[in-house]
């Protein structure tokens, strides 16, 4: 099988996926990577202060993701830990970092709250206990009093 060149130019336009005939948007990353997916138009309304509509229009909702409409000039450093770009390789790093301490802080504070709740339940655990054995003293207790009455 062959493929002609309007082929070609429509599977490197659209990619290997069907979309149904929807057409797709070449985006860039702050990165520099391209992306080609489908324009997320949204509509929306400016308000004043007061609450009443200033004006409309429509927008694409895949701009406020950071994406550009443009190959990036100053591309910047993609940051694994917010999953958003920073300018340096130092600012990535340091988010990383902060993000790392934040979790270790929760991981810590939660590693405490599960020992104090472990600690807690074993002290109840521990009071019900000695309560079923005060119960079952006294319905010993009131047995032989019922058996005592009943022979006597």
């Amino acid at each position: 099988m062959t493929v002609t060149a309007k082929e070609k130019k429509d599977i490197k336009r659209q990619g290997f996926a069907y979309t149904g005939g929807i057409p797709r948007q070449l985006y860039w990353t702050p990165d520099g990577r391209e992306i080609q997916a489908i324009p997320s138009m949204r509509e929306y309304n400016r308000k004043d202060e007061e609450g009443n509509v200033i004006g409309t229009g429509t927008r694409d909702a895949n701009l406020d993701k950071g994406w550009l409409l443009s190959p990036p000039k100053d591309p910047k450093f993609y940051c694994a830990g917010c999953d958003k770009w920073h300018d340096t390789e130092e600012e990535v790093v340091k988010c990383i970092a902060e993000r790392e301490e934040k979790t270790n802080k929760w991981n810590e504070w939660a590693r405490k709250e599960k020992e104090g709740e472990s600690m807690a339940q074993g002290k109840e655990i521990e009071e019900l206990h000695t309560e079923v054995y005060e119960l079952k003293g006294m319905i010993h207790e009131l047995t032989q009093m019922i058996k005592e009455v009943k022979s006597g």
